[in-house]
């Protein structure tokens, strides 16, 4: 599997953080879903809660 390849799982866990606006509580996702969406560069740790960036919204926008 390529290192940008997402599981289902992960790819809804990234649709789940792309859904949560600031007013939601934070998303929780699995541990290992962060650590990779934000090696990919898809999201963000800003302060505790988990932000999307630019490419992780293009990447919901393809699909998985």
């Amino acid at each position: 599997m390529a290192p940008n390849t997402l599981t289902r799982e992960e790819f809804a866990s990234l649709l789940k953080v792309g859904n949560c606006s600031t007013l939601d509580p934070p998303a929780a996702i699995p541990v290992e879903h962060s650590t990779k969406l934000i090696a990919l560069g898809y999201m963000v740790d800003l302060v505790g809660r988990l932000r999307m960036t630019t490419p992780g919204r293009h990447r919901i926008a393809v699909g998985a």
